[in-house]
């Protein structure tokens, strides 16, 4: 390409390997940034060097006026003005306190019609890719990765099996299982964007398209030693790191099979969108937990609990448990409501009826709660209530008897008018109020 013609030139090249051990892909696109601005104006990098700062002040004012006058956004002007000022500032050049204006720089007209997948439309996107691109699929949208964590810009490093360290592989059986599930998956420091080391979990279905992506390989004879990586490069039989470029292009084809326009990053969008929803109905997933599986760093507090090395057993294990409970957010396929969930919404129903307040609730651990200290928690809010409901009225002293029947039994005293209404219950039973008698 004509703009790699421009690291042929030595100082081009240091400012160029500079940025790239910030980010590759951003010193790529600062040196096409750069190229598109020195041929647009006849010039070089080097040529700019010998300009006049207000010069160059002028020609960037320029190519942004030009730009939007041909309907581009705001944004990709100001790209190339911070390529220039990049590649005049490592030459310790400045344009001083000249300042360029742009329309809405933070528009970005491609991504505005762009929505988060709902769990079934990425059920649709998932059963139009083979085993390989499904695993992917299910580290990005279960996970929260970036394409960038399974493969980096040059194969050089991603993902690999010792950042699996829950993970049992029976060469004899060619079978690949995981000791816990939702199982660890460790990013390491290169290949997370924030630079700092943390790990995600990966659910039961997540689980399942790898093992099955695992298996196929292992049949094809690959070692899957803890140095191989985990998601492999599409095109080699060998096994090796896969690139970002590659892995966005194989999820983008399965998104165009099943009809989507999606960016292969609307998975990590996705992840985010259903993880929120969790985090406002599931008891004990805290934003903080969203925050540290999506790798960003957060507040202060955030750095001094969760942004360390290694955590203590304990949160550990909170982390592990609260994800579990809020998983089903991320399910595309629907599970049979376990026993414990029923239980839950049981007591949650009969907690809520006698008064207590769902943020009273958030704190308490519904399922494994003891029958006894649920005994307890209801007589001591009936105990609260009962006062108020057995105040005098203007005819008389009279109380008010809350009681759970069979739905056709509550029917025939509500309609005889003995009884309200008060609410549902699972099972086909019902919470009804004795109706205040006046005398």
């Amino acid at each position: 390409m004509a703009h790699k013609t421009l690291l042929r030139n030595q100082q081009v090249h240091r400012w160029y390997s500079n940025m790239s051990r910030g980010s590759e892909p951003t010193s790529q696109a600062y040196l096409r940034r750069l190229g598109l601005f020195c041929r647009r104006w006849h010039s070089t990098p080097t040529g700019l060097l010998t300009k006049e700062p207000q010069d160059i002040h002028k020609l960037l004012v320029d190519t942004v006026t030009e730009l939007e006058g041909k309907g581009y956004a705001g944004s990709y002007g100001q790209s190339i003005v911070k390529s220039v000022k990049s590649w005049l500032s490592f030459n310790n050049i400045s344009l001083g306190e000249r300042r360029i204006n742009f329309t809405d720089p933070g528009d970005t007209p491609t991504l505005q019609e762009e929505k988060a997948p709902e769990q079934d439309e990425l059920r649709k996107a998932l059963e139009h890719g083979c085993t390989r691109t499904k695993a992917a699929m299910a580290l990005c949208a279960y996970c929260g990765f970036r394409p960038g964590v399974l493969g980096n810009h040059r194969g050089t490093d991603g993902l690999e099996m010792r950042d699996l360290p829950e993970i049992q592989i029976d060469r004899e059986t060619m079978a690949v299982t995981f000791a816990v599930v939702p199982t660890m998956v460790i990013v390491r420091r290169g290949l997370s964007k924030a630079g700092h080391r943390y790990f995600a979990l990966l659910n039961e279905e997540g689980c399942r398209y790898l093992s099955e992506e695992l298996e196929r390989r292992l049949r094809l004879g690959h070692t899957l030693a803890p140095n191989s990586p985990v998601i492999s490069h599409f095109d080699a039989k060998k096994e090796h790191h896969i690139t970002t470029k590659a892995v966005s292009a194989r999820i983008r084809e399965a998104f165009r099979a099943a009809g989507f326009n999606w960016r292969p990053y609307i998975l990590r969008v996705y992840f985010d969108n259903r993880m929120l929803i969790a985090e406002s109905k599931t008891r004990g997933f805290l934003r903080d937990y969203r925050a540290f599986f999506m790798g960003h760093r957060g507040d202060i507090e955030h750095v001094y609990t969760l942004n360390k090395c290694k955590l203590p057993e304990s949160l550990e294990a909170d982390m592990r448990e609260a994800f579990g409970r809020a998983a089903r957010f991320l399910d595309t396929v629907p599970k049979p409501e376990d026993a414990s969930a029923r239980i839950e919404q049981l007591r949650e129903i009969l907690l809520l009826t006698v008064g207590y307040a769902e943020e009273e609730l958030a704190k308490t651990d519904l399922v494994q709660m003891s029958t006894d200290d649920l005994g307890q928690m209801l007589k001591r809010k009936v105990a609260e209530t009962r006062p108020a409901e057995s105040a005098p009225h203007r005819n008389g002293n009279n109380t008010r008897r809350q009681r759970v029947l069979d739905a056709h039994e509550a029917a025939v005293l509500i309609n005889n008018g003995s009884c309200e209404f008060v609410a549902n219950l699972p099972g086909g039973r019902v919470v009804v109020v004795d109706r205040i008698q006046r005398a």
